[in-house]
């Protein structure tokens, strides 16, 4: 009697994005699925209080420039926060028209909501547009959301068994290492 394949719904730790993965019989997979009830960490609002800052001034990039477009939870802040980025690197402002343009040409706008989005973005600002507080918070979540990511990694390796403890104690602390820098940094 033939195996039917199997097919499984996978959280990406890292973006939160579901994906299925096909199983086939006799493949060793652990999949390390995360409750359904917990959310990833994310501050959305942080995240859009940066991106629309930049937006209204373009200035506040400089306090920003510590951040990566995978430090941002959504896809459409992500790809926002990059094209803003490219912008910025070749002198051109950012405003609501060269960013809806650029994006437009790369044919992301529709994916990261519209122009509507993007307006949206610089709504509800405080009046002081300090965001430093604002990048402390959004990178403290994308770092939040790679432990996470880490420690499946390594529960994947402890479950395949075909590392051994200390092999694998010994890549957890260089991913660490890596992830938070030298101790003492």
């Amino acid at each position: 009697m033939p195996v039917k394949d199997v097919y499984e719904t996978v959280c990406c730790v890292v973006c939160g994005e579901e994906t299925r993965r096909q199983m086939k019989d006799g493949r060793k997979a652990v999949f390390i699925l995360r409750d359904s009830d917990k959310q990833l960490p994310s501050n959305q609002q942080a995240e859009q209080v940066i991106l629309g800052a930049i937006l209204l001034d373009n200035a506040l990039y400089v306090h920003a420039q510590t951040l990566e477009a995978d430090d941002f939870s959504l896809d459409s802040n992500r790809r926002i926060y990059l094209r803003m980025a490219e912008l910025l690197s070749v002198s051109v402002a950012v405003d609501l028209v060269t960013l809806s343009e650029l994006l437009r040409a790369s044919k992301e706008l529709a994916e990261v909501g519209g122009v509507a989005y993007l307006a949206s973005l610089t709504e509800g600002l405080p009046r002081r547009l300090e965001i430093s507080e604002y990048v402390r918070i959004v990178k403290e979540k994308s770092q939040l959301r790679k432990l996470l990511s880490l420690s499946e990694q390594i529960q994947a390796q402890v479950y395949d068994q075909q590392v051994s403890s200390i092999d694998i104690g010994r890549s957890s602390m260089k991913m660490l290492m890596q992830l938070f820098g030298k101790p003492g940094v």
